[in-house]
């Protein structure tokens, strides 16, 4: 069995966080005997060319170094205002769907696996190798775009020989979208290193107590409604601190939004760290939150590491949030948009001892199996067996 997997979003170096559940999953693969090659673009300061233990890593060129900036974007949006990625977009995605057809040529793959439809599922859509495309979250809110991004991603699904998303929510939305595809949409969530988030749970919990929220500072991730939440809590008297990890546009005006508040002083911002030191991260905060709003959420692998490093939740019902947290049974959700409602929820897990580690258990029993890499290696093993058996569908 051979895999080329093709993504705009792999690690560019040790630690980088931009798509590590991908790497993981290849690496998974790897250990399980199938031969693993990825693509994906280049980037200031990654290698052309890298062997991370058994998968091979190539990253296209498509500019001047200091241009590469097209890839690994966290916010559509961004990007599209960007002037530089709206200059580089074309020979961005010339460059990946040439790319795309020498690796299979060279590499000869018994499978081609896209992850996110657009921009890799688009740029393999035309090769003669059985491809599966596994949708995210961002690719699919895509198809609220308007109708020329609903025409492509119709055409990259279609052709597709199998399809699977990381969620039962982004499932739905890719048949309501997409309608009849070769077979039913699967859902198939990434892995997390599990052990590698459990070891969070022997770092010593923060004093005061500590709120985490760890990643991309953008509107639709709701951070402004958790800084609203946090100044509650303060004028409530609750002893704890808040800190928000990660990088994105959305920053000043957050800044300016605790200077408006009063509470400036206990907010500590950080910039985002290597995975290797998010364990420590989530196992020294006693609550992780994801606020996020309406239906920007795949999933919320966050969560799932944060209950394997032994860190209670708190989230809103957005998204794919629900099939990771269970409202009173692995963690709380609030309601979206209300900032008391979630100081409510987050005061209840400072101030309830027991009712903190009963949902840590059953939160962290629950995520890992279904969430370890080899779980999720054995899923698209399957499939691979599958397409690889069977023609493609056109």
């Amino acid at each position: 069995m051979r895999v080329l997997l093709v993504s705009h979003n792999y690690p560019r170096f040790a630690g980088d966080p931009a798509g590590a559940y991908v790497a993981r999953l290849a690496q998974a693969a790897a250990a399980a005997g199938v031969t693993v090659q990825v693509l994906a673009p280049h980037a200031p300061g990654a290698a052309r060319d890298e062997a991370q233990d058994a998968v091979r890593v190539h990253r296209f060129r498509y500019g001047p170094t200091a241009l590469e900036r097209v890839g690994y974007r966290g916010e559509t949006d961004r990007a599209l205002r960007d002037p530089i990625t709206l200059l580089m977009a074309p020979f961005y995605l010339r460059q990946f769907a040439a790319s795309a057809r020498r690796a299979a040529a060279e590499f000869a793959p018994t499978v081609v696996h896209a992850h996110w439809w657009f921009p890799a599922g688009w740029a393999v859509a035309r090769l003669a190798t059985p491809f599966l495309t596994t949708s995210h979250g961002s690719d699919v809110r895509l198809f609220d775009r308007g109708a020329v991004w609903r025409r492509v991603g119709r055409k990259v699904l279609r052709r597709a020989s199998a399809v699977t998303a990381v969620s039962r929510f982004l499932a739905q939305d890719l048949e309501r979208h997409a309608g009849p595809l070769a077979r039913p949409v699967t859902v198939s969530p990434m892995p997390v290193d599990v052990e590698l988030f459990a070891s969070g749970r022997q770092t010593p919990k923060a004093a005061p107590p500590r709120i985490l929220y760890a990643g991309n500072l953008v509107p639709a991730k709701g951070v402004d409604i958790l800084v609203r939440a946090y100044a509650v809590l303060r004028q409530r008297g609750v002893s704890c601190r808040l800190k928000i990890l990660g990088e994105g546009p959305a920053r000043p005006g957050l800044e300016r939004l605790a200077g408006s508040l009063g509470i400036a002083n206990d907010v500590e911002w950080s910039a985002f760290v290597p995975q290797q030191r998010m364990p420590a991260e989530y196992g020294a905060s006693m609550v992780s939150v994801l606020p996020s709003r309406g239906r920007a959420e795949g999933l919320g692998l966050t969560l799932v590491e944060a209950m394997l490093a032994g860190c209670a939740v708190v989230a809103t019902p957005a998204g794919g949030i629900p099939e990771v947290v269970q409202d009173e049974e692995t963690g709380l959700l609030a309601r979206d948009g209300d900032a008391g409602d979630f100081s409510r929820q987050i005061a209840r897990l400072l101030e309830d001892a027991t009712l903190r580690e009963r949902l840590i258990a059953t939160g962290s029993a629950r995520v890992r199996d279904t969430y370890s890499a080899a779980t999720a290696a054995r899923r698209f093993l399957t499939l691979y067996d599958d397409l690889a058996s069977s023609r493609p569908a056109r």
